[in-house]
């Protein structure tokens, strides 16, 4: 019976699984137009500094005719070792200056277009800037806002004796998140699941939202997002740490708690050490998750833009086909990598909690 309902399963789901396939080959086929034209650019200008660099290699062939001309020629060769290599320096200059500041990403790795992508169409060069520079700004607060309406929405229509599966799928989020805060921290987890719990939620729907189509992952950026969660986080923890603690508790702490003269004597020694930790903390927290979502998005965009050149080659250079959904097996990966991510620096911050809670706290814990 347990086989037969599974094969059922199976083939009532085959329906929705050949559209999810058929939306990622369309969808291979758009994004990666749009990702060789930004890269054809670059491949043009590369083609014409070819061309030039071949037109400079013939013309001594021409210098060598008559002596006079030879010697007109090594003047000319010598204004250029002096002064065309200048210009091509400030060429390149200029060219990797647009690349760090044009995006924020990474320049030269792919990335898949977003909704802005295709509204800068219509938007003129200096609003294109602006959108470019807010790109994470933008879609961190539009996710805040999607996740604060979908909450106050639920929060109208909650039935404790008829549950929906909305309110139930949250419910169970919820209560799962408090017991794993409440195993490492202690009955006292409840003051701080409001944003350990929004923390994770706002990480992981972030890190989802990179792999919707025109979504992107706001996660994926340093300066702009994690760096700024990472942030938050070390002045909660400092704030919670002071308040239990006090201003002197929490320099004992630092001094490495303190008890015997050998202890006070390395206190030199390690409360620079535990000062530079807590400083590292926030900074490892960051680079974590902006690392491993960066290279998710990166890998993603690699094999749509592989699956549409192989596409576009097979069927002879026809554009606007179908591309193939290399990309597809990787959003199960995909799926796993932003889940653990956003578990991951959740769970550190609930440890760096823990460890600036007094030592009752911990009691309470390992006894409940």
């Amino acid at each position: 019976m347990r086989t037969l309902t599974t094969v059922r399963r199976l083939h009532s789901s085959r329906p929705a699984l050949l559209v999810l396939l058929l939306c990622a080959a369309l969808y291979a086929c758009a994004a990666g137009d749009v990702v060789a034209q930004e890269h054809g650019s670059s491949s043009d200008d590369h083609g014409a500094d070819s061309g030039s660099v071949e037109e400079s290699h013939a013309a001594p062939a021409d210098a060598h005719a008559t002596p006079a001309d030879h010697g007109q020629a090594t003047e000319s060769h010598g204004e250029d070792a002096h002064g065309a290599p200048a210009d091509a320096h400030a060429a390149e200059g200029e060219h990797g200056e647009g690349d760090a500041h044009g995006d924020g990403h990474g320049g030269a790795m792919p990335h898949l277009p977003n909704a802005l992508t295709f509204i800068k169409q219509w938007t003129p060069d200096s609003v294109d800037a602006k959108l470019d520079k807010f790109l994470d700004p933008i879609f961190s607060l539009t996710m805040a806002l999607l996740l604060a309406l979908v909450f106050v929405l639920l929060s109208r229509k909650l039935d404790p004796r008829k549950p929906g599966r909305l309110q139930m799928a949250v419910e169970m989020l919820l209560g799962g998140l408090y017991s794993l805060f409440e195993t490492i921290i202690g009955p006292s987890a409840r003051r701080y699941t409001p944003y350990l719990g929004s923390l994770f939620i706002f990480i992981l729907f972030n890190n989802l939202f990179g792999i919707v189509p025109l979504g992107h992952a706001a996660t994926s950026s340093f300066a702009n997002t994690t760096f700024a969660l990472g942030g938050l986080t070390f002045l909660y923890v400092q704030f919670i740490a002071l308040k239990e603690n006090g201003i002197g508790g929490w320099l004992f702490h630092l001094a490495g708690s303190p008890r015997s003269g050998v202890e006070w004597g390395l206190v030199v020694l390690f409360f620079p050490l535990h000062v530079i930790g807590e400083l590292i903390k926030p900074l490892s927290l960051s680079l974590r998750l902006f690392g491993n979502i960066f290279g998710e998005d990166t890998l993603v965009a690699t094999m749509v833009l592989l699956g549409a050149g192989i596409s576009y080659s097979l069927s002879g250079g026809i554009s606007h086909i179908p591309g193939l959904p290399l990309q597809f097996p990787f959003y199960f990966l995909g799926l796993l990598s932003c889940t653990i991510q956003a578990l991951v620096f959740t769970l550190l911050s609930t440890v760096y909690i823990a460890l600036w809670l007094p030592h009752e706290h911990h009691d309470e814990a390992h006894a409940h």
